[in-house]
C-alpha cells in the first residue's frame, strides 16, 4: 500500500477532449465493447472471461455504499464455469473504444450460483470491489495502543487500520485527530467512514485503477468542471432527464459538539448552514431545521470542518438523473455542469455491452 501525502486533485481537474467520447456536434457515435480479464490472486494466473453479453452484466457504483462497486448480471458457460476459482478469481473489465483501453477497476467474486444441465453447468455471479477486502471485522481493538483521552492523527489512523491489507491507497493530508476507537468483530469499513468524517474526507472509494482513494471535502460550487453536459449532444433524450428531491424534510442547519473535551470550560461546536441559495435554507424557509452530531473532537475549527462535510454530503435532497452514452472516465465525486448549475455526481451506472445506455445520479450544488 502507498501513502501520498500532497493533495490529490484528480478529483478537481476538468477532463481533456475525448473524441470517441465527448460526442460533440461534428461527431457520430462510436462503437465499444468490452474484454473481462480473469486473473488468479495466488498463481498470477491471468485469461479472458467471456460472460454471456445477452444477460447484460452492470457495474454500478454508489458512493452512499461501504463498497462502492458491484457487477451484478455475470453468467457464466460450461467452460468458463468449470475453470473458475471464484475464491481466487479477480475480474478486470476493460471498456474498448476506437483500439483505446479504458480500466474500470479490479472485482471479487461474491457469490457464485451453479446450474446443473444434462449438457454441463452454467453459473451466475456477482462481485465487489476491493472495498470487500478492506471491510472485514477487525481481529482486535482499534487502535492497539489507544491513548486513554487523548486523540491521534486520523492520517496515521487509517495508515494502522489499513496496515497489511493487501491494497494500494492515496490520502490527502489532514490536520485533525480522532480520539474514537472499536472494538473486535467491528467492520473496518465501518470505522474507515467514521475515521473519514473526522479527518475531513469524503467516503473513500476504490477507482478504474483499483486504488483506494481518501481525498478530502471540497465544495462543488468552487470546484472546475469535471464534465460539461451543456455542449454537445451527451444527455440522451429518451429516457428523459429526471429531478426529484427531498426539500420538505431536508435540514438546513448541522451542528458538531464535542463529546471528548478534556476543558469543559471552553465550548467545542461547528455551525453549518446551507447556503441561502438552496430552497430549504434557513432563509428560505424562515425557521430552522438542524441535525445535531457528537463527535470526539479537541477543537472547534476541527468541529467546523466536520460541520462542512457532514452538511455537504448529506445535503442531497434536488437530485438528477441522466442517461449518456457509455464513458469510462467518470469515477467518484466527479462535478458535472448541467442546465448552467453544477451537481456533483454520487452514482451511476453502466451496462456492459455494447450499445448500452450509462445513467447517472447527481445532487444538486447551492452557491454560498
Amino acid at each position: 500500500m502507498t501513502i501520498d501525502g500532497s493533495r490529490w486533485s484528480g478529483t478537481l481537474a476538468t477532463i481533456g477532449p475525448e473524441p470517441q467520447l465527448d460526442l460533440d456536434d461534428c461527431i457520430g457515435q462510436v462503437a465499444a465493447g468490452y474484454r473481462f480479464d480473469l486473473v488468479d490472486a495466488v498463481t498470477g494466473y491471468r485469461r479472458q472471461l467471456h460472460p454471456d453479453l445477452s444477460k447484460v452484466p452492470t457495474l454500478s457504483h454508489d458512493t452512499s455504499r461501504t463498497i462502492k462497486r458491484t457487477i451484478t448480471g455475470l453468467w457464466f458457460d460450461r467452460g468458463d464455469t468449470a475453470e473458475l476459482n471464484t475464491i481466487s478469481a479477480r475480474i478486470e473489465p476493460i471498456m474498448l473504444i476506437a483500439g483505446q483501453q479504458f480500466p474500470l477497476g479490479q472485482y471479487l467474486f461474491n457469490d457464485q450460483t451453479r446450474l446443473r444441465y444434462t449438457s454441463g453447468i452454467i453459473s451466475t455471479s456477482t462481485a465487489y470491489d476491493n472495498g470487500f477486502i478492506v471491510d472485514q471485522e477487525l481481529e482486535q481493538g482499534f487502535p492497539i495502543f489507544a491513548i486513554s483521552g487523548g486523540a491521534q492523527s486520523v492520517q496515521v489512523l487509517i495508515g494502522q487500520i489499513l496496515a497489511g491489507v493487501p491494497i494500494t491507497y492515496t490520502i490527502d493530508s489532514s490536520p485533525f485527530t480522532s480520539a474514537g476507537s472499536w472494538t473486535a468483530g467491528t467492520h473496518r469499513g465501518y470505522a474507515l467512514e467514521q475515521l473519514a468524517v473526522d479527518g475531513d474526507y469524503l467516503s473513500p472509494w476504490f477507482d478504474n485503477t483499483n486504488v483506494m482513494r481518501f481525498i478530502r471535502s471540497f465544495d462543488p460550487a468552487d470546484a472546475v468542471v469535471t464534465f460539461d453536459f451543456d455542449t454537445g449532444h451527451k444527455v440522451l433524450l429518451d429516457p428523459p432527464p429526471v429531478e426529484n428531491d427531498d426539500v420538505l424534510a431536508a435540514a438546513n442547519r448541522f451542528i458538531v459538539v464535542s463529546n471528548g473535551s478534556t476543558n469543559m470550560s471552553v465550548p467545542i461546536r461547528g455551525i453549518y448552514d446551507i447556503p441561502s441559495t438552496a430552497p430549504h435554507s434557513i432563509a428560505n424557509r424562515g425557521f430552522v431545521i438542524p441535525r445535531t452530531v457528537s463527535r470526539q473532537v479537541e477543537t472547534s475549527t476541527q468541529a467546523q470542518a466536520i460541520a462542512v462535510n457532514l452538511g455537504q454530503r448529506r445535503n442531497i435532497f434536488e437530485r438528477l438523473q441522466i442517461a449518456t452514452a457509455p464513458d469510462p472516465r467518470h469515477d467518484s465525486y466527479q462535478v458535472i455542469r448541467w442546465q448552467g448549475e453544477n451537481w456533483l455526481e454520487t452514482a451511476w451506472s453502466l451496462p456492459m455491452v455494447a450499445g448500452g445506455v450509462m445513467t447517472h445520479t447527481a445532487r444538486k450544488v447551492y452557491s454560498p
